[in-house]
């Protein structure tokens, strides 16, 4: 017997296994006491002020507008919301990248996305620093549409390679 015959016939006793049924348990929402009521203030404001907002947290790598908390970046790097569109940008120089970031910012504005993810790479392949992940992240800071953005984490998992933008919701502002 060849290989292929003995490998038929040890597969030939196997049998898929059952399904379990599968429980979801969901923990119940804390209930809010009356004087913890949330209130959502967005105010009109330019996109040159939206811009210094937009600081690095405690790790360069995670930008976020004042009022962004810490509990919507979980929610965010957790992928709620989810991912609405996706682009890479490995092979390319800084030039190619602003301009593929512009298109794709042009059309996630146009479709109304939420969370755009953005894979840049680790820089391994860079000289010294990691120039594609920080031009990137300088660009999100402080380039044409800063205005729109809310937060960006670098994306779990991916050991810094790509990135998460929220983006504000219904901002006319450019």
């Amino acid at each position: 017997m060849d290989d292929e015959d003995l490998f038929a016939k040890a597969m030939s006793v196997v049998r898929p296994l059952s399904k379990p049924d599968k429980i979801t348990i969901e923990k119940p929402k804390p209930k809010r006491k009356p004087s913890q009521k949330r209130h959502a203030f967005i105010s009109p404001v330019s996109s040159h002020k939206v811009a210094d907002e937009l600081k690095p947290a405690n790790d360069p790598s995670i930008l976020k507008a004042s009022g962004v908390s810490q509990e919507k970046l979980k929610q965010l790097g957790a992928g709620r919301p989810p991912i609405d569109i996706e682009t890479d940008l490995h092979g390319m120089n800084r030039d190619e990248a602003y301009s593929a970031l512009e298109k794709m910012f042009d059309i996630a504005l146009q479709e109304k996305a939420r969370v755009l993810c953005i894979v840049h790479g680790r820089g391994l392949h860079s000289q010294g620093k990691p120039v594609l992940k920080e031009a990137v992240y300088q660009w999100l800071r402080s380039g044409p549409y800063s205005s729109h953005i809310l937060a960006a984490i670098p994306k779990p998992y991916t050991g810094g390679g790509s990135c998460l933008v929220l983006l504000r919701r219904d901002r006319k502002v450019r």
